[in-house]
């Protein structure tokens, strides 16, 4: 018998461990064999990299630790958790629907060219300084070179020659002439910004090769070209941007100002249709959005036209817009009660509050508001013909006090006021030499009579200008379809049937609205208790119910020890008692035990920082005497600004690690409510919140068979809403802040919570900005809770993803779905959960309308059809609520990633669902729920921090704060910091409503 033989060596053979094989063989991926595993649960890979010889074999032995069955949740390979496949768009019939023919505002491209050649040049238009310009000033130079070398060469046909407005030229059958691939140089002289001859220099060159539209017909579709094809990716690719240039070159030309796919004209009227004073100096005009899309249906090419609305600064004197901004100023608003509804104040009651003289205490006030208002304003000065652009930095003295050093020619220096400077230069006295002067960005102070203010597009506004705004462009269907037919048939905005550059180009687009399939989904039953249940039928209107006079699922009770907080100045300590009152009655009514409150604070916080911080400090006295405190209710000030400063420090007070821990429902007073009267259906609402926020159920939902699923007693489904909110545009805000959220319980009714800020360096500023940069923390810490307070972990996990724009799809879902991938893998090597990743998109111009134009469309429409989707994504749009006003926009959902295998009819039908669990209100939202409280929670974290400061969020030395995060991050640039809220709130409270 023959004897093995043995290795070389000292010592036996080593044995192989076979439980570590196999782990090792299902954790073949590179993500898991680079990744040094941290919990009990994983083998410590990068451990026994370090062991040599003898007792390596038990060294292993001893640190492996079989994981917990718990985590085994699904059939997934190791390869198929991490595949990158993408999900296709589904084309199963769908059975639980109803069909309907809805508009859309959509204009088919009938026929485009299919022979001819383009040639394309790179322009470079430069003045002496390098300045960079904006689309419409960039348009202004192109025209005013093109006119210059067509009368040169008057061969050439000018409806052949196409501008995208930033550096690109396009040429159909022709090259221009004396220009190759070497390309020209040309000086130019056109007018600058401030309407004055300048002086620019012109570089063009030929780049690329000529592309053949002859190659189109050889093309199945825009989106999907066949093997035997003799056209490339990127041939399309082009093609299809040199058709959206060329059915925008016209309405480029003739618009006043361009941003991205809108465009606007300067109204001549103020009073006409399509312009709206919002106050503060600025003003709403009506313009128009076009974009060239992609479909799959009948039409490969579509005209997306829909109405676009955008604020500027009015066109006017500075004088004008002092009257416009002071009537808000404290003094102004003591000068102009509201009754009197002045939206102006005049002149020469701004000088008195103005003049230091005669304002005495208040002057420091009324100079800090103006400040407010128009530091970073772009004016222009106009003196003695001569008209300077600049940007206001700050405000001096009055032009009688403000010196600076002056010297005229062949004189001595000497110290001189504004005011005898214009007298002496210019020969001009000044009218109102009281007035502050204005400091200019090249510390010049100009007086305030010889300055303009042009009308640019301004990114920040206020709530009020937000609402009015809102209130004067909102159009009902009927309305709105004839404005987009307006705009369709106006020559200067998109009559292409009057285009000459459209005729030129063989391109045909049809003067009617698409019309296409959609599909109504049941709604779900709302269950509130055994005895009532709202079913589709019984809704108001599809998406609206009434629960009132009700018990709620589980009603919550008042905690004993609790606070009432009145900061209105508006609501007296009897208004107070009897609101508590109308909402002890509701409260019965919903089945909730309102006990009445044992401590009652009154405050009557005014605009100045020292009475913010006695009343916190007064607050925190009372919590010391009353640590059993565990809810507030707090009356809100009427006023807006000292509004927003007390909500934000009382968040922060009361939800932060270093605050006391409570739950807070705070209360506006709107306008149109009385003090001493207040609504059933508002008292209600309020109720809805705090019994949620107070660990009460409001309802559940009864779904059809096909999601049951997805809301059955101890299902494994974990519900996500991730949100990244970088603020207001115009805001300065340094850092963003990332707000995710996840379901605690089966309905859904709690959720999990975690805030991050993170910071965006300037060389970051380039890259993609929507990334979640923690998303492998926030996911691992969400299931991590998840497990602890369920007893498993979940099998599934529902993502939806909000504010992606489509050119950072690939960017952000690939690192974001990697992250919780990782996230999983070092909970347990084992844990793998079906992942579905969903976006979900708000800022697009689709809009849907009923057929016969009556009224919006109901909640519930789903539009998939292959006629208007986008064909390259699994994507759909579904309206899932209901508008009383104006015209409905539906949510746009991209189905990015999906492990569950979900069909398409399933994915609608749970995210329709999902929009009726929100707790704030009896009707479906536009969004489902986990996504719309993620975009709560951004919102929040904003009143936790300094946006400016976005790592010193501390408010004493006191205070816990957690450490910057400068490891984990995109390409080393992006730091960024977790937010501790405090411990003695509940994980799963929701107290974002």
């Amino acid at each position: 018998m023959s004897v093995p033989q043995q290795p070389k060596g000292r010592g036996r053979p080593r044995r192989q461990v076979p439980e570590i094989r196999s782990l090792l063989d299902d954790s073949s991926s590179p993500t898991i064999r680079e990744a040094t595993l941290t919990t009990d649960n994983v083998l410590m890979l990068s451990a026994s990299a370090n062991k040599r010889g003898r007792g390596r074999g038990t060294h292993l032995r001893q640190q492996f630790k079989a994981p917990d069955p718990l985590w085994k949740v699904s059939e997934l390979t190791s390869e198929q958790f991490h595949s990158k496949a993408r999900p296709s768009q589904p084309d199963e019939p769908k059975n639980i629907s109803d069909e309907i023919e809805v508009l859309v505002n959509y204009f088919p491209i009938l026929d485009f060219p299919r022979n001819g050649l383009v040639y394309q040049y790179d322009i470079q238009i430069n003045n002496k300084k390098g300045s960079e310009h904006t689309l419409y000033r960039q348009r202004a130079l192109y025209q005013c070179w093109l006119s210059q070398y067509c009368h040169r060469y008057g061969q050439i046909d000018k409806f052949k020659i196409v501008f995208d407005n930033r550096k690109i030229i396009f040429t159909l059958d022709q090259q221009l002439p004396n220009i190759d691939e070497m390309g020209i140089t040309e000086k130019i002289r056109a007018l600058n910004k401030v309407n004055r001859l300048e002086e620019y220099e012109v570089c063009i060159k030929r780049v690329g090769d000529p592309i053949d539209f002859s190659l189109l017909n050889s093309l199945k579709t825009f989106h999907q070209m066949e093997n035997n094809s003799n056209i490339n990716y990127n041939d399309v690719k082009k093609i299809k941007q040199i058709f959206s240039i060329v059915l925008h070159e016209n309405c480029s030309s003739l618009a006043t100002y361009i941003y991205n796919r809108s465009f606007f004209t300067q109204l001549p009227l103020k009073n006409e249709h399509g312009y709206w004073d919002l106050g503060f100096g600025k003003a709403s005009w009506r313009g128009f959005y076009s974009c060239l899309v992609l479909a799959n249906g009948t039409h490969q090419l579509l005209m997306n036209l829909d109405v676009s609305h955008a604020v500027f600064q009015k066109e006017q004197s500075f004088l004008d817009f002092l009257c416009d901004v002071m009537v808000h100023s404290p003094l102004g608003k003591r000068h102009y009660p509201q009754w009197q509804k002045v939206n102006k104040a005049k002149l020469e009651d701004v000088l008195n509050f103005l003049n230091q003289n005669i304002s005495l205490s208040d002057y420091s006030g009324e100079i800090e508001f103006l400040l407010q208002n128009c530091q970073h304003l772009n004016v222009r000065s106009h003196v003695a013909d001569k008209t300077i652009a600049y940007k206001i930095v700050g405000l001096a003295e009055a032009a009688s006090n403000q010196t600076f050093l002056w010297r005229r020619p062949h004189e001595k220096e000497r110290l001189i006021t504004v005011e005898n400077y214009y007298k002496e230069h210019y020969g001009i006295p000044l009218n109102y030499p009281t007035l502050p002067t204005l400091k200019m960005q090249n510390e010049s102070c100009v007086p305030m009579e010889f300055v303009d203010v042009k009308p640019v597009k301004v990114k920040k506004i206020t709530d009020e200008q937000r609402a009015l705004l809102c209130l004067k462009s909102s159009m009902n269907p009927p309305q709105y379809v004839q404005t987009i037919k307006a705009i369709r048939q106006n020559p200067e905005q998109q009559c292409f049937d009057q285009d000459p550059f459209i005729r030129a180009w063989n391109l045909n687009v049809d003067v009617k609205m698409l019309e296409i399939k959609a599909r109504i989904l049941p709604a779900p039953e709302i269950v509130y208790n055994k005895n009532f249940r709202v079913c589709g039928g019984q809704q108001r209107s599809p998406g609206v119910w009434t629960n009132t006079k009700t018990e709620f699922l589980r009603p919550t009770n008042f905690p004993p020890v609790w606070a009432f907080i009145n900061l209105s100045s508006s609501m007296s300590e009897n208004s107070c008692r009897k609101f508590f009152e109308e909402l002890s009655k509701v409260a019965c009514d919903r089945g909730i035990d309102c006990t009445s409150p044992v401590i009652y604070e009154e405050f009557y916080p005014q605009s100045n920082f020292d009475s913010f911080t006695q009343i916190i400090a007064e607050l925190k006295d009372m919590m010391e005497k009353n640590n059993e405190c565990k809810f507030f209710i707090v009356i809100l000030p009427v006023d807006n600004n000292i509004r927003n400063r007390i909500y934000g420090d009382l968040k922060k007070l009361c939800e932060l690690q270093y605050g006391f821990g409570i739950v807070t429902q705070m209360i506006k007073l709107k306008e149109t409510e009385r003090a001493d009267k207040w609504s059933y259906s508002r008292l209600n609402s309020i109720l809805l919140k705090i019994n949620t926020k107070l660990d009460g159920t409001n309802s559940i939902l009864s779904v059809p068979d096909v999601i049951g699923q997805f809301f059955s007693r101890g299902h494994q489904y974990m519900y996500v809403g991730v949100d990244l909110s970088h603020g207001a545009p115009g805001s300065g805000r340094k850092c963003s802040t990332v707000a995710v959220v996840a379901s605690a319980d089966d309905i859904p009714n709690r959720y999990f919570k975690e805030i991050y800020v993170q910071e965006r360096s300037a060389e970051a500023r380039g890259e993609s900005r929507e990334c979640v940069v923690d998303m492998k923390k926030i996911m691992k810490s969400l299931i991590r809770q998840y497990k602890e307070q369920r007893g498993y972990p979940p099998k599934a996990i529902v993502i939806y993803r909000d504010g992606i724009a489509d050119s950072e799809f690939d960017s952000v879902f690939e690192y974001e779905l990697m992250a919780t991938r990782e996230a999983c893998v070092e909970l347990a090597s084992i844990y793998r959960p079906y992942l579905t990743y969903i976006i979900v998109n708000k800022r697009h111009h689709t809009r849907f309308f009923p057929g016969d134009l009556n009224g919006n469309v109901k909640a519930g429409t789903v539009v998939d059809s292959h006629e208007v989707i986008n064909p390259t994504t699994y994507n759909f749009f579904l309206n899932s609520h209901h508008s009383d006003k104006g015209t409905s926009r539906p949510t746009h959902y991209h189905v990015l990633y999906d492990d569950n295998k979900l069909k398409s009819e399933q994915v609608q039908m749970l995210t329709y669902a999902l929009c009726y669990t929100s707790a704030r209100c009896t009707r479906s939202i536009s969004m489902p729920a986990p996504v719309k409280y993620a975009d709560l929670l951004a919102f929040r974290a904003n009143f936790y921090i300094d946006m400016n400061d976005p790592f010193n969020t501390e408010a004493s030395a006191t205070e816990a704060s957690s450490p910057v995060n400068e490891a984990v991050n995109i390409y080393n640039k992006i730091k960024s910091k977790r937010i501790e809220l405090s411990s003695k709130l509940a994980l799963d409270c929701p107290l974002f409503l």
